[in-house]
């Protein structure tokens, strides 16, 4: 099957149900009693629709959801009836939800209807916000000759299989092809080369240290990681992370206080006290920003890993001249928005960099989708 018609089969279904949204008559039940949850439940209440309990594994113990009940999945008060005549809308959205199974939980429990996640979004898009990979199918048809490009750049049937799929769930609103974890550790998974050694790392959104710990089971020659994080407590907890790293390595280990971004400057940043903060133009404080071509214009990496919210295809621009003189491994997430998974590797490949390109999934759904490009020589 040719790339087009792959990308014009998801794009030109004309028997694709309508999303779906409720009627001032329609009983629902939520899956899950977190954040996310929450903001479903305001969006369908706004609706006109009547959210009657949520489910979660954790049950009762959770307490109340803005006054709806909260119970364990298959102990909630209501007959076979009752729930074939209850939307279930699925409402939780992480790395750890296997939608495909939650959806066939539901349906076993006897729900009438299964809503998910992308069909949800369908619908109530504005209400809920930006929310990572999540977008509306007018984005895909808006996008439609990028996606084909996107889809013919893999150097393996695995890549190109998880870009089918992806989008297969987005679009088709196919929980099957919700990706699931893939083999081996994040930034160095399984059927993906590594880079050269002895290894040169930088770590752009280094968060606490993960990363860096995860480094210490490859066993493989460590020479030195540049590191950078903005959100000050985060930055701590890195700092002694570090401290251990350089015990166990003898590599030598440079943290800087700051945002990778397109140009070395300032600019405001959310922090959410988590591994979610990122630069935006409404956050509570300011941030150094720095580009890695002026940051390490002395230093020659092996293997260059981003995740940095969002602001990876800026972080890459200020990264070219980096990138073109010494061609690292490069492992950049392309999930925190729906245009990054074919707009960042088509980025890439423009640069001319001699490159393979692989896709590896970390998290379920879409969450901690990377980008490996592997210098070919």
């Amino acid at each position: 099957m040719s790339t087009t018609t792959f990308v014009d089969d998801l794009l030109d279904v004309t028997d694709a149900p309508a999303s779906w949204r409720p009627s001032p008559d329609d009983r629902v039940v939520l899956y899950g009693a977190g954040a996310y949850a929450r903001a479903v439940l305001r969006a369908v209440r706004q609706a006109g629709g009547s959210v009657v309990c949520a489910l979660d594994r954790r049950g009762p113990s959770l307490g109340a959801l803005e006054g709806v009940p909260v119970f364990c999945p298959g102990d909630e008060p209501m007959t076979v009836d009752e729930r074939a005549s209850v939307t279930a809308v699925v409402a939780v959205f992480n790395r750890e939800a296997d939608v495909e199974a939650i959806e066939a939980l539901l349906r076993s429990l006897g729900y009438g209807r299964v809503v998910g996640l992308p069909e949800l979004y369908e619908s109530f898009g504005r209400e809920l916000g930006e929310r990572f990979w999540l977008a509306p199918r007018a984005l895909y048809t808006k996008y439609r000759q990028h996606v084909a490009a996107g889809e013919d750049i893999w150097a393996d049937e695995i890549s190109r299989d998880l870009f089918r799929s992806l989008l297969r769930f987005r679009i088709a609103w196919d929980s099957a092809s919700a990706s699931r974890p893939t083999e081996g550790i994040q930034y160095f998974p399984v059927g993906v080369p590594h880079g050269r050694t002895p290894m040169r790392f930088v770590d752009c959104g280094a968060f606490v240290g993960d990363t860096l710990t995860s480094l210490t089971t490859l066993g493989t020659p460590i020479e030195q990681v540049y590191a950078f994080e903005p959100d000050r407590r985060n930055f701590e907890r890195l700092v002694t992370t570090a401290r251990e790293f350089h015990r166990v390595t003898s590599a030598q280990v440079s943290l800087w206080p700051c945002a990778v971004a397109d140009r070395t400057g300032t600019d405001r940043f959310h922090s959410d006290g988590g591994e979610a903060g990122r630069l935006d133009e409404s956050g509570q404080t300011t941030v150094t920003t720095l580009a890695l071509d002026d940051a390490l214009a002395a230093v020659t990496p092996t293997d260059v890993k981003m995740d940095i919210e969002g602001a990876e295809l800026d972080a890459l621009a200020g990264a070219e001249r980096l990138i073109r003189r010494a061609h690292p491994r490069l492992a950049i997430c392309v999930y925190h928005r729906p245009e990054h998974l074919w707009e960042i590797p088509l980025y890439v490949r423009a640069m001319g960099v001699p490159y393979d390109f692989f896709l590896r999934s970390h998290g379920h759904c879409g969450f901690d989708t990377v980008l490996y490009a592997v210098p070919t020589h």
